[in-house]
């Protein structure tokens, strides 16, 4: 059945009608008026250069969170000159009767949950993609990209920054080359923010004020930077990062050893492009997946950790619907569907902005033949464009092609593509909301019902958000490259899987209430969620889920909340979720349970949190603890226990699924970690280990020791181990 495009180009005509009904923008921009200087600033802490008198001050910063109006209780001061080379920015920070709260030593780990103060930049002014640098009290840093309403620390570039403490404050200076980041040419004016974290009183600040119902890096909500003198001269930034690797290796009582070498390359095409290219990648230092008990009939995607698919990697994977119909994942390339590594042979990718309101994404990759697979080829192109004034249009076209020759697998289909485009609109005062799209996929034979077009609408306000949505997917919109799991059913009868197109219907209504006092309770919040569930043309009932839930976060950051969750869901065909209770028959099945849950003040040094379910499961039942129990020593060492603990009946047959995780990570500095993490997972059957050192003997330069140990939970019989030496070399 085709999709119903009328739907879409009337939800699209409600955007533009919403759009016509706003009010002028309701933010309201501060201006920090910066002047160039001559020389170069010694980045050592201290602020008693004569310059730093002279410069330009960002002051009285204004709360975000519990409270999102007033000035901060501990106020902040940063001071900005720049000049050819460097941009910099003089902190000092206020603090009261007790010491600040350090997580960590590491580079990005919690940034936000460590006292410090970051800066938010959008060099294009068009509040679409951005950048943010920052510092801990204890000099850890922090870097990242900024896409509207929120940040990924993936990102690395090389810059400068030292903190010093003293009686009543502390102090950080940051110098960040313009050429660490890409911005257009001649513009004097740019977006900036400042976000002070105060964890000692468990609060945010900001210098521009943010509502609090938005990330404090919204980039909507900026203020301006203006250069007084010129703009910002364009730096190119090439950097080169060569590594070498030796491995050995013990699976199945086979040992084998690997010398490795490859290299990355950072190339500026222009003062807004670049260009990242790769030859034969290593990811052996990337932490290992964090498994999970999938208590549900469909695949669950983990998330990407390698850095070369992570760095900018929102321009290609924002767009479709999240765990429902996303039409590009990167774990698709370069690994199997059971996490198996499939080597890449070499991969370009240009991203940045071909003008303010445009930003590209091109993507080729090259995989060898591994494991049966044939080699193949990747290749997507990512388009966002800022019409209006807060709304983008984006078009993705993906293509994954076959190579013939060796590894050759007549089952796999020669190619597959998939072409998409979306309108997502957000009102000048950022209340209405709203998406609209369509997404085509290409096989061979051209099979028809290809298709997958999507609509919703929504506001928000501060203690106000509610979404409708509709999705429609079609038996044959099939995404090599994407990931499209409720299309996928498998039937335990005749050991196949089958695709069911389907029609979603979804709802949502949040209320958010904010007490003026916040001696006790910072917020309270009541939610309702409802997913319907048809099959496309003949409409007939697949499944029903609604959640309905109340939230509370209290003033000393514990939080509590409890949750009713009910289904409804008829099975297409004899179905398997455990091997140990057998096929649950065909049928309509209606079940619901209890979660009650609690977290303690993740801030302290010890903190902890359990989440309690209770109910019917399919024709059986089922009680779980999840919990977490965590021990901060200062900033040096965190030591993490997660576990999951499953009571399963279906069939009249009892299972009980678990998952025991722990961790232990050191930091003896803010460039030598230590990070050992173990997995019990009863449901794949697995023990793993993985160990491993990280020194970062110059800036982004490293050496890395990494060991993995396998085992079957079944007798732990030994299946596979590894040692991995590694070292990467920063150059430019």
């Amino acid at each position: 059945m085709k999709i119903k495009l009328q739907k879409i180009l009337s939800m699209a005509t409600i955007l533009l009608f919403f759009e016509g009904l706003n009010a002028q923008d309701s933010s309201v921009s501060r201006v920090i008026m910066v002047h160039k200087v001559n020389s170069n600033i010694l980045v050592d802490g201290d602020l008693n250069e004569d310059i730093w008198q002279l410069s330009a001050v960002a002051d009285s910063f204004i709360n975000k969170w519990p409270t999102d109006n007033g000035k901060a209780k501990l106020q902040t001061e940063v001071r900005v000159v720049y000049n050819d080379q460097y941009i910099y920015f003089g902190i000092k920070a206020w603090l009261g009767d007790k010491a600040p709260v350090i997580q960590s030593l590491k580079r990005d780990i919690n940034p936000y949950y460590s006292d410090g103060v970051s800066v938010v930049l959008d060099p294009s002014g068009k509040n679409t993609s951005g950048y943010t640098f920052g510092v801990n009290a204890a000099g850890a840093q922090m870097d990242g990209i900024v896409d509207v309403n929120s940040d990924s620390f993936d990102w690395d570039t090389k810059w400068y920054s030292e903190t010093k403490m003293f009686a009543g404050y502390w102090t950080a200076e940051l110098a960040i080359p313009f050429k660490a980041f890409r911005f257009p040419k001649d513009l004097t004016q740019w977006g900036i923010n400042f976000i002070r974290n105060d964890m000692t009183n468990n609060c945010f600040s900001t210098w521009n004020q943010v509502p609090i119902q938005f990330f404090g890096a919204n980039l909507n909500y900026l203020g301006r930077i203006s250069f007084a003198d010129e703009a910002p001269r364009v730096k190119s930034n090439n950097a080169f990062i060569p590594y070498v690797s030796v491995k050995a290796d013990q699976s199945n009582g086979a040992f084998s050893t690997l010398l490795n070498a490859g290299i990355d390359a950072k190339l500026a095409i222009n003062s807004s492009l670049n260009l990242d290219a790769t030859i034969n990648p290593d990811f052996s230092q990337i932490d290992v997946d964090r498994q999970i008990i999938n208590l549900d009939r469909y695949d669950v995607l983990l998330p990407e950790r390698r850095t070369f698919f992570l760095e900018n990697n929102n321009l290609f994977s924002i767009m479709g619907l999240e765990n429902a119909a996303v039409p590009f994942v990167s774990r698709r390339i370069g690994l199997t569907d059971d996490g198996r590594i499939v080597p890449i042979v070499a991969g370009l990718r240009l991203t940045g902005n071909l003008n303010p309101a445009l930003r590209i994404g091109l993507m080729n990759i090259q995989t060898a033949a591994k494991y049966g697979l044939p080699a193949q080829n990747y290749t997507v192109a990512a388009f966002d464009h800022k019409i209006l004034k807060r709304s983008n249009w984006r078009v993705i076209i993906t293509n994954r092609q076959k190579i013939t020759g060796s590894g050759k697998n007549e089952n796999i289909a020669h190619y597959n593509r998939v072409a998409g485009t979306e309108f997502d609109f957000l009102s000048d005062n950022t209340k209405f909301n709203g998406r609209a799209g369509y997404y085509h996929s290409f096989n061979p034979g051209n099979p028809g019902s290809s298709g997958f077009g999507l609509a919703n609408i929504g506001y928000t306000d501060k203690t106000l958000n509610i979404s409708a949505g509709w999705s429609q997917i079609n038996t044959n919109f099939i995404s090599d490259l994407g990931f499209t799991p409720r299309l996928y059913n498998f039937d335990a009868e005749n050991d196949t899987t089958v695709r069911i197109g389907y029609n979603a219907y979804s709802g949502s209504f949040d209320y958010a209430f904010y007490p003026k006092s916040k001696k006790t309770i910072n917020s309270l919040d009541f939610s309702i969620k409802t997913n319907h569930y048809y099959t496309a043309g003949l409409g007939r009932f697949i499944e029903f889920n609604g959640a309905a839930g109340l939230d509370l976060l209290f003033a000393n950051r514990r939080e509590a909340s409890v949750s009713w969750t009910q289904n409804s869901v008829n099975l297409p065909f004899s179905t398997t979720i455990f091997t140990e209770t057998g096929p649950l028959p065909k049928a309509k099945y209606t079940f619901g349970f209890l979660q009650l849950k609690y977290m303690s003040n993740f801030l302290r040094p010890f903190s902890w949190g359990l989440t309690f379910e209770k109910g019917g499961y399919y024709n059986g039942k089922r009680t779980s603890y999840i919990g977490t129990v965590k021990y901060r020593s200062k900033s040096w060492g965190i030591f993490e226990l997660d576990f999951t603990y499953n009571n399963i009946t279906l069939n009249n047959k009892n299972t009980y699924p678990f998952l025991v995780g722990a961790s232990l990570e050191l930091a003896y500095s803010n460039n030598l970690f230590w990070t050992t993490f173990l997995q019990y997972d009863t449901q794949i059957k697995n023990f793993n280990i993985n160990s491993r050192i990280q020194w970062r003997f110059k800036p982004l330069s490293n050496v890395y020791l990494v060991y993995t140990d396998n085992y079957l939970t079944d007798g732990l019989v030994h299946t596979s181990r590894n040692i991995v030496f590694k070292i990467d070399y920063w150059i430019n």
